[in-house]
């Protein structure tokens, strides 16, 4: 058998997107609970472990992966959770289009999630960094600052369509009809 990869398209540069770049995303959470957290490594934190690809422009599906701590043992976690607070709530303002000095009851509630497995498919605009190459490493991007409805360059982007989850009174009322066993797992005919 031949295979043929002559219309397959030339490897992609893997060059970093350059440092200020503005770049539209998308939110996968990469949680492994139901809440969507994550253990760290050292296993002495717990964060939010986010996969952010580009969606549009010429770094589409280039993706970029932070992790926010939301729990800790150190003096600097406790740091770091407060980083993730500024973080997730301009997240949320860029997804939602809310001002950060906006004060409203209306903006109140656009930055209030009900778990955070509600970020996964939200939509926002993100600052491209460069971390820096160390301990063997090659230099890396990373998510520099979140692009509010206050700065230049927010535009609103479309968001996914949510569905509602089931209201409790709703899946107590529903009936659960009770299966029949197939003839040839009924032993009594078996025996006859």
């Amino acid at each position: 058998m031949s295979i043929d990869l002559n219309q397959a398209g030339e490897q992609r540069s893997m060059d970093l997107i350059p440092q200020d770049t503005a770049v539209p995303v998308i939110i996968k959470v990469r949680g492994d609970s139901l809440d969507g957290l994550k253990r760290s490594k050292s296993g002495t934190a717990t964060g939010l472990d986010l996969e952010l690809t580009v969606t549009e422009g010429p770094y589409a599906r280039r993706k970029l992966f932070p992790w926010l701590t939301r729990s800790g043992e150190t003096e600097g976690h406790v740091q770091a959770v407060e980083i993730a607070n500024q973080t997730l709530r301009a997240i949320l303002e860029s997804a939602r289009g809310v001002r950060p000095d906006d004060k409203s009851e209306a903006a109140k509630a656009a930055r209030c999630i009900d778990s955070y497995l509600d970020l996964e498919g939200m939509q926002f605009w993100a600052r491209v960094g460069i971390e820096p190459a160390r301990d063997g490493y090659d230099a890396k991007n990373k998510l520099a600052s979140v692009i509010t409805p206050d700065r230049k360059g927010w535009t609103q982007l479309e968001q996914p369509a949510r569905s509602a989850p089931p209201s409790p009174s709703a899946s107590s009322s529903v009936s659960v009809a009770k299966i029949a066993k197939p003839g040839w797992a009924d032993k009594k005919k078996k025996a006859g």
